[in-house]
């Protein structure tokens, strides 16, 4: 008797086990498949400073600093409408500019864009936005 049960108390732990990792596997694909926001990496590929930088987006706009030569910056825009993302920033000779990167996302879509910048000019531009229910 004492056998059945420890036997049936190890497969009460084990079945306890599998559930808890089963949440724990659906709470991250939750989490990742209804992640929202698009995700701008900007790069500066130039030889001098991109002061200043602004990330817009239709009622988001996003604060970068400066970006000094060969370095990246990040942050996460979530738009209250159709959008598309402009970069502005202030050149060394203290010339503005304001680069229309476009894509296309509203809000809660989600996705990524990755976009370089060479001396004032966007020499790539990669975009992976998804709609809100789609796979990623």
């Amino acid at each position: 008797m004492s056998h059945s049960r420890n036997t049936k108390r190890r497969q009460f732990w084990f079945i306890g086990f599998l559930a808890c990792a089963a949440l724990l596997l659906l709470a991250g694909l939750v989490v990742t498949f209804f992640r929202s926001g698009v995700h701008v990496t900007i790069k500066n590929t130039g030889n001098q400073s991109l002061r200043s930088v602004l990330l817009h987006a239709t009622g988001a706009s996003h604060s970068l600093g400066d970006i000094p030569p060969g370095a990246t910056a990040h942050a996460v825009l979530h738009a209250t409408g159709e959008s598309h993302l402009e970069i502005e920033f202030t050149a060394p000779d203290g010339q503005p500019y304001r680069l229309d990167a476009g894509g296309y996302f509203e809000p809660g879509y989600r996705g990524t864009m990755d976009i370089s910048i060479n001396d004032g000019v966007i020499e790539k531009n990669e975009q992976r936005i998804r709609l809100p229910w789609s796979l990623p």
